[in-house]
């Protein structure tokens, strides 16, 4: 399900001497990385072909917002560690990934934009979004950045982005999308399926007594969708099975907190307390609550071998290996 990942550095501080050759650079939070950023980034990579020099990316962790306004912070579309996996797949040489504290919020604009993007970046290429602020109190906008990239002969556009049925995308979108339980055009805004990343932990094992074994999974940050039972693939210990996949309170045993559940399809094994990915194929309906038992394992069968006929022609159309 994954890409080949080429090889891209990671560092989490700045250098302490500007880097030797001109860059072109992209700063900003980059969750999700939609086809918004890919297209951004896309067109730094010939900026940064053009300098003969890297393509770099600054990033924050975690989320300004989380630090600043923890209240209004959004949930997460992707942990770093995907974020940066998907990075090292769009030709980014270099990806400096910032704590995001308070010393990093009340750096000035000024600093932020001359002493670190065009100083010790060396940054003289950039590319932002029209409504861009950075440093302390947001003062920093694109009259300053170009005022300052000016004085160091580099240059700054206004990238505008990219639209989906006259939309323009960005990572908002894309988690109402999630929310909403629209996992398919999640993953035409993503250009892959949307990705929960989690650790297999211990439940009640209701789901064993009834005959189908779920992984629990515990994804602490990330937004979840709307409930109901979704079509995905599940990747646990360097393998990819077929999974049918529930979110919800299982009121049919009157339960009340919300779980993320995955029957991996033809699979045994002890998965407790391994990470696992889990890709939102398709939703196949809404939770509801059941009369008795048995009615639940009945609508369970069918969840099942529409999971099955949902891949199989998914991988018919060449859209899943």
């Amino acid at each position: 399900m994954r890409a080949q990942v080429l090889p891209v550095l990671v560092s989490h501080t700045l250098p302490s001497q500007p880097l030797t050759l001109p860059s072109a650079v992209a700063f900003g939070n980059f969750d999700g990385l939609h086809i918004g950023h890919r297209a951004l980034l896309a067109h730094l990579r010939g900026e940064a072909d053009r300098l003969h020099g890297p393509l770099i990316v600054l990033t924050f962790d975690p989320h300004p917002l989380r630090f600043l306004k923890p209240d209004r912070a959004p949930a997460a579309i992707d942990t770093l560690d995907g974020r940066l996996a998907y990075l090292a797949q769009l030709g980014v040489d270099h990806v400096f990934v910032l704590r995001f504290d308070a010393a990093l919020a009340a750096v000035p604009a000024h600093v932020f934009a001359r002493d670190w993007l065009c100083g010790l970046l060396h940054g003289r290429a950039f590319a932002v979004g029209p409504d861009m602020h950075f440093g302390h109190a947001r003062l920093g906008d694109f009259a300053l950045l170009r005022a300052i990239a000016g004085e160091h002969d580099g240059r700054v556009e206004v990238f505008g982005g990219v639209t989906w049925d006259g939309t323009r995308v960005s990572s908002s979108r894309v988690r109402h999308a999630i929310r909403d339980g629209h996992v398919e055009l999640a993953e035409q805004l993503l250009t892959r399926p949307f990705c929960l990343r989690g650790t297999v932990e211990h439940g009640d094992a209701r789901g064993r007594t009834i005959g189908f074994p779920t992984a629990n999974v515990h994804a602490p940050g990330q937004v979840l969708p709307a409930s109901g039972i979704y079509v995905g693939v599940a990747g646990v210990g360097g393998a990819w099975h077929d999974a049918a996949i529930s979110i919800g309170t299982r009121p049919t045993f009157a339960g009340e907190e919300t779980r993320i559940e995955a029957y991996l399809l033809d699979f045994e094994g002890d998965i407790y307390d391994k990470p696992l990915d889990l890709d939102f194929v398709a939703r196949l309906r809404d939770e509801r609550r059941f009369a008795d038992v048995a009615s639940l394992v009945a609508q369970i069968h069918q969840d099942v071998a529409d999971t099955r006929r949902v891949l199989a022609e998914r991988r018919a159309r060449g859209l899943l290996p």
